[in-house]
């Protein structure tokens, strides 16, 4: 027969087939690999399953033990506290993390702090909407120079603006802003006869806009609005009074609260606050008797957790403090206890940068707010240095520092030097001498060699 066609010769090559080159993975990899990365699968299932378990038991014990606007547990003793107790003493460490991070959010995001504000700002609103328009209209009727219309400052703006003048110099801690802005409510009290300097009007535009800070916003605003759907109506006259003039209030309106209502909401005010304290108070204590199971069991806790425990020693509440420092006495033979007591106890100053505006305090209020808050914690971390330093010299073999030559200079550097630059210190001065007079007493008692306090 004849040659192939060229059409043939391409049906034959197309069918030529390459040659069988094998399984892509030898078949020893796929069972070393799959029966590691079921059993594998399998463990991380598990675990995530029970991390989320653990984790709601533990924010459910923790609910149990903060409370709510409809009601707060009456005593840790009561049998559902001791259970949320229990939850937590299974996972020490977790549960006192837990329970600190709860302490460390602000009081305005709790519902009952956030209606306790609120009826307590309803409360002043009479007299701040009151000093918020008078300025506005001081404001309207001044020149950009600072020159003021005569019939602005009558008897009654004058009598409004001398009540802000005594507040205002009755606080021991305005700021060279608040004083200037003083001397000019001053000067407009005293009917502006002297010629006007050129900053008047700024300075007053910056108290308006503090008084223009004291609206219901956020989660005040929210409460508020709550609160007036709850009392509209209401069989009791004073809560139905109170519930009228909140839309006014909310509004940015001049109102003010009756006698009767005014009363009213303040005791409603104090018993959210109670039930707020009482709830934090709770979770305090539970939150050390989770620390001293972890530490009873051997359990490390991370030095971030120690910072931020030692920082709750600033809390406004003096029994969560004392909770907080016996919890903090219980970490002593921590490395970064001590140093942490000494970085707090130092720190004289807070950074003025920290304290911005919010949405519900203007930058002063929260600078002094921290100052307040570190000048009590100053005094914590003193009374705590003075115990260390005292336990310390009756029993070193119980502090395993990293160091142990160097122990000694370890606690005459972070307790005893540091106990000394704050004798001078009108805050914690006392405290620190006193703190200072006992480690000396104990030093006497000590073997030679070991004086922490000997030049």
């Amino acid at each position: 027969m004849s040659e192939m066609t060229e059409t043939q010769q391409g049906h034959e090559a197309r069918d030529v087939r390459e040659p069988a080159a094998g399984p892509l993975l030898p078949r020893w990899f796929k069972v070393a690999f799959y029966g590691t990365l079921g059993p594998f699968s399998l463990f991380a299932l598990v675990y995530i399953a029970q991390s989320l378990y653990v984790q709601q038991v533990m924010t459910s014990a923790v609910a149990v033990l903060k409370g709510d606007v409809a009601g707060q547990l009456s005593d840790l003793s009561a049998p559902q506290a001791q259970a949320a107790v229990d939850v937590l003493k299974r996972h020490p460490v977790r549960a006192f993390l837990y329970c600190n991070q709860e302490l460390l959010q602000s009081e305005e995001g709790d519902p009952r702090m956030a209606r306790a504000l609120a009826l307590r700002k309803a409360i002043a609103w009479g007299t701040t909407s009151t000093r918020r328009d008078t300025i506005r209209s001081v404001l309207a009727g001044m020149t950009d120079a600072g020159f003021v219309e005569a019939d602005v400052l009558d008897d009654q703006v004058k009598g409004i603006l001398e009540g802000m003048i005594e507040e205002r110099r009755a606080s021991p801690e305005m700021t060279y802003a608040e004083q200037r802005i003083t001397d000019v409510l001053v000067w407009l009290a005293d009917g502006a006869v002297t010629r006007p300097t050129g900053v008047e009007k700024r300075r007053l535009g910056s108290l308006l806009a503090q008084y223009e800070k004291k609206a219901f916003v956020g989660e005040e605003a929210e409460a508020l609005i709550a609160l007036g759907a709850e009392w509209s109506g209401s069989s009791d006259a004073a809560a139905a009074q109170a519930a009228e003039r909140f839309p006014e209030m909310l509004a940015g309106e001049r109102s003010e609260l009756p006698p009767e209502a005014a009363e009213f909401c303040a005791q409603r005010a104090d018993h959210w606050e109670d039930m707020y304290h009482q709830g934090m108070l709770f979770l305090a204590e539970a939150g050390k008797a989770a620390l001293q199971e972890a530490l009873a069991g051997g359990r490390r806790v991370d030095h971030p957790h120690v910072y931020q425990y030692i920082s709750l020693l600033g809390s406004r509440f003096d029994d969560l403090r004392s909770s907080a420092s016996e919890g903090v006495w219980l970490l002593r033979h921590n490395y970064f206890c001590v140093r942490f007591l000494s970085y707090f106890a130092s720190k004289t100053a807070i950074n003025p940068v920290m304290a911005v505006e919010t949405i519900r305090l203007t930058r002063e209020e929260h600078e002094r707010e921290m100052r307040h808050a570190n000048a009590r914690r100053m005094r914590e971390c003193v009374q705590l240095l003075g115990r260390v330093g005292v336990d310390y010299v009756r029993n070193r073999d119980d502090y395993p520092l990293p160091q142990a030559d160097d122990a000694d200079e370890y606690v005459r550097k972070y307790v005893v030097h540091a106990l000394e630059v704050l004798t001078d210190d009108e805050r914690v001065g006392d405290l620190a001498q006193q703190a200072l007079a006992a480690i000396t007493e104990a030093d006497s008692a000590s073997p030679a060699g070991h004086s922490l306090t000997a030049q």
